[in-house]
């Protein structure tokens, strides 16, 4: 690895692509650390080589121009014998696209707290004269906090530039306008277009437009995209009308602007909250939404692993947090053992995933997976995970929605699928009376009532960033929310944990063992 390049102290390699390398650096001038963006010279003809420096000016001159909160700030452009590169802002976070869990549609609240940033930025550039015409989730970057920042504007389109002509085409196919396609001069409607997809994306979890490229092209020329409440059924149909406008094929029949874009869909958000502001806990829940999710599926690696013996272990990545060099928190694997992974939790888990995220958005397949592991049968795994729903309206639907399951395997008890033991006195609680106890979790009643002072949360919240990372903290607030009993509290928390021996190691550190 390089040491220097120009006046940047190189520290770390942040990723490597086909084009170049993304160094961490630091500008000794300044005091600042920054994002070192290079073009890999050596790998490219003269030709190439003179289209992607331009294309790096192109980017550098485009969000040059632009400061705003919601984009990625580029602060120099360099060239040396050796290589050309932007410095910019150093994000500590993770594209969208990293987020998003296949089939499984984003928190209402964060979906639209991510649209609501994503908008406010276009408009921004859009008035500045810059359209981006490449955005799709890999280009957007959501930090710790769920702020978003709109990155790679290296195709953008700035007036008066000449890096792009009429009868170009370029751009990601799945997320271009009709106009890109036919290579006609693009303005800020090409952007609405495409975030519409990636609204389309977050309220299904799925992409409207798929296939090979040949085929998206005709998707998008041609044909609209099932109402994302056909994929979705908890969504208003006002939001099949969005959708629609935004992905209009002729951009006079889009949104005229981000702006007129955004304003409706917040129309649409209120309407859907009965006009409710967000409060604390939907803040939290947005925080919560945007951590990074599995990498692998419960279902499919249990499957896999159930063939190669008692001891092979399934992968499952779950929030315990690490550092690397970079600075950016990173999720590592944890395992638990495959003998937990019995048959009927194999044909409940995919269903109960998706009713759970209904709920608690991404954050569903690590809650699911911890709870599982101690389950003995469908109302039991039920029981464990209505006090992480926080509201009575939403462990109701979710209790319908295990019912519906339930029916459709055609089961009353999971013993009876799995045909292993009964259920235990404590698992056999029906899901009916499952709510009352959530209830009384949730007022605080119990026989032993010790008070969770704020020290008592910032310690408790110390000990468990090691285990699960930065969403320690809201998991703090939830537990306190969901008990004022000292013992439950830490209960609630270790349930968290993904092994037997994190749990106890845990309750161990805050004395409760």
């Amino acid at each position: 690895m390089i040491e220097q390049l120009g006046k940047y102290r190189i520290d770390s390699i942040l990723g490597t692509g086909a084009m170049g390398v993304v160094y961490k650096a630091y500008d000794s001038n300044i005091a600042r650390v920054v994002a070192l963006k290079t073009i890999r010279a050596e790998l490219f003809g003269d030709h190439q080589e003179a289209e992607l420096v331009a294309r790096f000016k192109n980017e550098a001159q485009a969000s040059g121009r632009l400061s705003h909160p919601n984009i990625v700030a580029v602060y120099d452009y360099g060239e040396t014998p050796e290589t050309t590169y932007i410095a910019m802002e150093f994000v500590e976070g993770a594209s969208l696209s990293s987020l998003l869990v296949a089939g499984t549609p984003m928190d209402l609240n964060a979906t639209i707290t991510c649209m609501s940033q994503l908008l406010r930025a276009l408009e921004y550039a859009h008035a500045r004269g810059v359209v981006h015409r490449d955005i799709k989730p890999a280009n957007l970057l959501i930090t710790s906090d769920a702020q978003v920042k709109i990155t790679d504007f290296g195709i953008a389109r700035i007036e008066s530039s000449t890096l792009t002509q009429t009868g170009s085409v370029i751009g990601t196919p799945s997320y271009m306008s009709p106009e890109q396609f036919r290579g006609e001069t693009v303005d800020g409607r090409t952007d609405v277009f495409a975030s519409g997809i990636v609204l389309y994306q977050l309220l299904t979890g799925s992409r409207p437009f798929v296939g090979s490229a040949s085929t998206v092209m005709h998707q998008i020329m041609n044909e609209m995209p099932v109402n994302p409440s056909e994929r979705n059924p908890a969504l208003s149909k006002t939001f099949d009308h969005i959708i629609s406008r935004a992905l209009a094929k002729r951009p006079e029949d889009r949104f005229p602007s981000a702006q007129a874009f955004l304003e409706t869909l917040t129309e649409a958000h209120l309407e859907y909250t009965g006009g409710a502001p967000l409060t604390e806990e939907d803040n939290e829940r947005t925080i919560l939404a945007f951590q990074r999710p599995a990498s692998k599926d419960v279902h499919k690696d249990a499957q896999e692993n159930s063939h190669r013996g008692s001891q092979a272990h399934v992968s499952q990545p779950g929030m315990t947090a690490r550092h690397t060099d970079s600075g950016v928190a990173r999720t590592q694997p944890t395992t638990f053992s495959a003998s937990t992974v019995t048959p009927w939790k194999l044909e409940v888990m995919p269903d109960l995933q998706v009713a759970l995220s209904t709920q608690v958005g991404p954050m569903a397949k690590l809650l699911l997976k911890n709870a599982a592991a101690q389950a003995v049968d469908v109302d039991d795994l039920c029981n464990k995970l209505l006090p992480h729903i926080p509201s009575e309206k939403g462990r109701t639907q979710f209790l319908e929605s295990a019912r519906a399951i339930k029916k459709k395997l055609g089961i009353s008890t999971l013993s009876s699928l799995s045909g292993s033991r009964p259920p235990t006195a404590s698992s056999g609680t029906s899901m009916h009376s499952a709510i009352g106890a959530t209830q009384a979790g949730h007022t605080g009643m119990s026989s032993t009532q010790l008070p969770l002072d704020q020290t008592i949360m910032d310690a408790t919240e110390k000990k468990l960033t090691p285990y699960i990372g930065p969403i320690a903290k809201v998991m703090v607030k939830r537990a306190a929310k969901a008990t004022a009993n000292r013992h439950e509290f830490f209960r609630i928390l270790a349930e968290n944990l993904t092994t037997e021996q994190e749990r106890l190691r845990f309750l161990h550190e805050v004395g409760e063992l």
